[in-house]
């Protein structure tokens, strides 16, 4: 088989595949419950203090770093 047929046939069969599963209804059931808020925000607050993120800079670079 030659290397033209083989990436022929492949993008062939590949190609009806994508289509395939693109035209493909799928049930709601079948995806997981979509909530508008993080399942974090859903846990109760026991009176505690917040964990506060910091944002880190990376360290300066010398310009070239071949030295």
């Amino acid at each position: 088989m030659s290397t033209r047929r083989f990436v022929g046939s492949s993008s062939v069969i590949l190609a009806g595949w994508l289509g395939a599963t693109f035209l493909n209804e799928v049930p709601t059931q079948r995806y997981p419950k979509l909530d508008r808020r993080p399942a974090t925000a859903a846990v109760q607050s026991d009176n505690t203090q917040p964990i506060l993120a910091t944002q880190v800079r990376p360290a300066a670079l010398p310009v070239s770093l071949s030295h």
